[in-house]
């Protein structure tokens, strides 16, 4: 049986058995510019960014002084053998860039799909000396993962662009890995017993909300702009039926005022897997269970179902087996099920 637990990751072979666990990334950090900076033209150093290739400014996480501010999360699905070591590794980014202009007037991305999910429409092979996508490098990394143990994977070194520096490595995969290394090895860190069996394979999927459009920031009131991300992680048999998975979602916000300077919080975004019982759902839910409880709830309803049973299974409370496990709104979860299970 697979492990699983609560942010994004999958795991572990334990008394013959396997682990699943679901982690997402570095507990969402938003950069932003600092309130009280001038806003004026987009500008950036030149260049390769952490995907060999160059792009506008206001695209990219881990640039300062830029007009927008950009939500990188990232997430990591893993699974470990008897002798923890990696046996399977399944990455995944996604980047919602907000920016703003001098009146405060909000632009939001219309397109929310992870890089995974955009495929040939992440315009990375074509300027890669490897001439490969970032699905391709992300999933040689994942693989040349396999084999080592947690502890060997924390000791990766990459240079000061957080790319690696292991000749074996670099020959399929020349992207930034250092935040994808720190993801696995908190998933690794983070498992629990859910069901899956050796040989089943593992996926990932990604939902992203809609985002607000046609918001502004005014002298009385900053402009709130939140995303909702949700995160599933499945494992399925040789059916394609789910043995395991996790749920998990994140609502990161930006803040932006009257002159267009977009902030991130001061603290860290936790999921609410993460939050447990500090989310604080417990005394209102008519089950008497915390968020991660519910979605537990929902996953455990999900074994045994293949992707056509579980896009027919109803969101709207009226399935009276699932409303005894969980009454929280199921919409993105599901979505983010079938996702994972529609990734090839």
């Amino acid at each position: 049986m697979l492990h699983a637990g609560g942010s994004t990751d999958i795991d572990r072979l334990w008394r013959g058995k396997l682990r699943q666990q679901l982690r997402f990334c570095e507990r969402q950090h938003l950069c932003g510019q600092q309130r009280g900076a001038k806003r004026g033209v987009a500008h950036r150093a030149g260049g390769p960014d952490r995907d060999d290739r160059h792009r506008p400014c206001g695209q990219h996480p881990h640039r300062s002084g830029c007009l927008s501010a950009t939500t990188p999360p990232v997430a990591a699905a893993v699974l470990l053998d008897a002798d923890g070591k990696l046996a399977g590794v399944t990455l995944d980014e996604l980047e919602l860039s907000v920016s703003a202009d001098s009146t405060g007037k909000v632009t939001t991305p219309t397109d929310t799909r992870t890089k995974r999910q955009k495929g040939k429409d992440y315009p990375l092979a074509e300027v890669s000396g490897l001439k490969k996508g970032w699905a391709e490098q992300a999933d040689a990394f994942g693989s040349w993962l396999e084999g080592k143990t947690p502890d060997e994977v924390k000791k990766l070194k990459t240079d000061a662009d957080g790319k690696p520096t292991e000749a074996d490595l670099l020959s399929g995969c020349t992207i930034a890995v250092d935040r994808y290394r720190d993801a696995v090895v908190r998933a690794c860190e983070n498992a629990q017993v859910l069901g899956a069996a050796r040989g089943d394979t593992v996926k990932l999927g990604v939902e992203v909300a809609e985002m607000p459009q046609g918001l502004a920031g005014t002298d009385d009131k900053d402009a709130q702009v939140q995303a909702k991300i949700t995160l599933a992680v499945v494992t399925m048999d040789e059916n394609a039926r789910v043995t395991s998975a996790i749920g998990d979602m994140t609502e990161p916000e930006l803040s932006v005022s009257a002159d267009g300077t977009v902030s991130a919080p001061r603290e860290p975004v936790y999921t609410k897997n993460e939050l447990g019982d500090r989310y604080g759902m417990r005394s209102a839910s008519a089950l008497g269970k915390e968020w991660y409880e519910h979605s537990a709830g929902w996953c455990g309803y999900l074994k045994g179902k293949n992707a056509v049973e579980i896009g027919k299974l109803s969101a709207d409370g009226t399935d009276a087996d699932l409303k005894a496990l969980c009454t929280i709104s199921v919409t993105d979860l599901q979505k983010a099920a079938l996702k994972a299970m529609a990734e090839q």
